[in-house]
């Protein structure tokens, strides 16, 4: 059996499917002030499903009558103002039946309980919020209704039916008969089936030319020589693409792009190995165009989302402000959705991640890469910027001469400390006593007795930079 109102969901994917953002599985012994608490919190967030009558581990349970009347109640009884909630009762076999309730984000309220508790989705948790947080959702009231828009005039002829089927085929739903009937269901086609109204999200999602409706709904690529912009008879772009194409598609072709890009460069593994990595983990750039095209401010008009790669770093600059609670400070633990709507369908396809997964990961692989923690900003106070930094200082193709000799046989009767350091150090490129102790949990003492013993004067691969023992400009490097 399949739902009615959301043609993806069956009866098994409602039993394997993880929970997540955009869905959770409850038993019928579930108290309706509970579930209150997750109808706030998916209506506050991206939206989303509830399966009541399902356990945790999948098993069916069912609603009775009895459960399903007290549940139906839930959003007027126990809501301050209820958000756009469909029910729907699926029988399982004779004997059980569940109760799937859909909630469409909301737009203009911060949906509360009776009581003023008000909860947002993240990850697959419903977290209440605290009174600052409230106050500032309310100010952020219809930041969501651009991408709900009708766009009066598209036409259904303007959407691109092979990238349609491809969603479909994402979500394992394909309606020969209704080839729309998902996008309706998840509110990118308002309207009737006789008389469709495409969306701003339908036009960015779906349409063949979505710059013909929104003349700034692209990406441009710029490519530059050396580390920092310059123009005149110094003009140093050395390549310049456009991507006009909906999301899924410029997500596909910007990595691809951005691919061709990347430099590779030599990284020495705990084994004591040499290995090719390229400048930047992918997991960071590729999230970093996802969120760009996701999360950006498509109201205004005469900007664009530009990818500016140099020799040093590379930046991401997406056209509007961090949406709502988000901040700089709290990005890695904090989510909200400009654009649910848009969201939803990316997470579809698989790029947008799940748990707040995406920005925490960019800082863990940023680290595992020895570079620089990511750095986000708003720079102009309508434009939100991410910056990823290589280091080229340290970054090289040849191998370490110091370390050529060293054979595995060698590297392996280091012991454990100074295997780390030559790990840390030949990685880093120049790294000082301070960056050791982190790194190692080592004090400066016992650093310094081993990094002696792994000296050039001891016939060791790490040379010391310095103009006295206090220097405080000290580094060491492999020679």
């Amino acid at each position: 059996m399949r739902s009615a109102i959301d043609p993806a969901l069956t009866i098994e994917k409602l039993q394997t499917m993880a929970e997540s953002q955009h869905f959770d599985r409850k038993s019928a012994r579930l108290a309706e002030r509970e579930l209150a608490r997750h109808i706030s919190a998916m209506a506050n967030a991206s939206g989303g499903v509830i399966a009541l009558g399902i356990e945790d581990d999948g098993t069916i349970s069912g609603v009775d009558d009895l459960r399903e009347n007290a549940f139906r109640k839930v959003p007027h009884d126990l809501l301050q103002t209820a958000p756009a909630i469909q029910m729907e009762s699926l029988q399982v076999d004779s004997a059980s039946k569940i109760l799937l309730v859909h909630i469409s984000p909301s737009t203009n309220d911060v949906i509360k309980r009776t009581n003023g508790d008000a909860f947002l989705r993240v990850g697959d948790s419903s977290r209440q919020l605290s009174a600052e947080e409230i106050i500032e959702l309310e100010y952020s009231k219809g930041i969501r209704s651009y991408e709900s828009r009708i766009i009066p005039d598209a036409t259904i002829d303007d959407l691109d039916y092979d990238l349609i089927r491809e969603y479909q085929k994402a979500v394992d739903v394909i309606h020969e008969d209704d080839p729309l009937g998902l996008l309706r269901a998840r509110g990118i086609i308002k309207g009737t089936p006789d008389d469709p109204k495409l969306t701003v999200a339908a036009i960015v999602l779906f349409a063949k030319i979505p710059t013909q409706f929104l003349p700034s709904a692209r990406v441009r690529f710029l490519r530059y020589e050396g580390t920092y912009a310059k123009s005149g008879a110094e003009f140093n772009v050395v390549k310049d693409i456009t991507l006009e194409k909906p999301l899924h598609r410029i997500i596909t072709e910007g990595k691809q792009l951005l691919t061709a890009q990347m430099r590779e460069f030599q990284q020495l593994t705990r084994d004591g190995v040499f290995k090719r990595i390229p400048e930047y983990p992918e997991f960071a750039w590729l999230e970093g165009l996802v969120n760009a095209v996701t999360h950006r401010d498509y109201s205004i008009a005469g900007d664009y989302i530009r990818i500016s790669m140099f020799d040093d770093h590379i930046e991401f600059s997406s056209p509007g402000r961090l949406p709502s609670i988000v901040t700089v400070k709290n990005i890695q633990h904090t989510r909200f959705s400009r654009n649910p709507l848009i969201a939803r369908v990316l997470s579809d396809f698989g790029w947008v991640r799940e748990l707040n997964e995406g920005v925490k990961r960019i800082y863990t692989d940023m680290d595992s890469f020895f570079l620089d923690p990511p750095i986000f900003s708003e720079p102009n106070g309508n434009t939100v910027s991410l910056v990823l930094k290589n280091n080229i200082a340290m970054r090289s193709v040849r191998r370490m001469e110091a370390l050529e000799a060293i054979t595995p046989a060698e590297w392996l009767k280091l012991g454990a400390l100074d295997r780390d350091i030559v790990y840390y150090v030949a990685n880093t490129g120049k790294c000082t006593p301070k960056m050791l102790e982190h790194f190692t949990g080592k004090s400066r003492q016992t650093l310094i007795k081993h990094l002696k013993q792994l000296s050039v004067e001891n016939g060791g691969p790490i040379e010391e930079h310095s103009s006295s023992p206090r220097d405080p400009t000290k580094y060491f490097s492999i020679r």
